[in-house]
């Protein structure tokens, strides 16, 4: 499947958006697969960390790229890593982009917002936060998987 990115008319609403459109084997183009799930994890004490609930990409699933994102306050020290799973059961960091590290960021400094970027190995992915010296308030993770190149 060939993904690019292109102008979709949507016949609902009568708009242009712009969306990732795959070509088919039939040379038919469609709206590229896409999963996304938001994860309010609220208040967290400093120096602790999270899993969020794993995310079934499906069996023989199309999505090439995750992206995980965290939104919260700035914690020096803090950690967001991105686990792919093939049963569920044994968790595994994802390949990062460059399939030369895997999917990690630490923010040194602490950052409000920040995201990293993986490959899926398996059908379940899911993210691991480390949160550093500073509480989180009102802590947001959220994790998408994309059909993409």
């Amino acid at each position: 499947m060939s993904v690019i990115e292109g102008i979709y008319h949507n016949p609902d609403t009568s708009t242009d958006e712009r969306r990732a459109l795959a070509c088919d084997a039939n040379g038919r183009l469609r709206i590229a697969p896409s999963q996304a799930v938001t994860y309010p994890v609220g208040g967290m004490a400093n120096n602790t960390q999270t899993l969020t609930t794993p995310l079934d990409l499906g069996d023989g699933h199309p999505y090439t790229i995750l992206i995980a994102r965290k939104n919260g306050v700035a914690s020096p020290k803090e950690a967001l890593q991105i686990q792919t799973s093939l049963d569920g059961s044994l968790w595994l960091p994802a390949p990062g982009l460059l399939f030369a590290m895997e999917a990690r960021f630490v923010s040194t400094a602490g950052m409000a917002s920040f995201n990293v970027r993986g490959r899926p190995v398996g059908r379940f992915v899911r993210t691991l936060y480390q949160n550093g010296d500073v509480v989180q308030t009102d802590l947001v993770l959220e994790l998408a998987a994309l059909a993409g190149a």
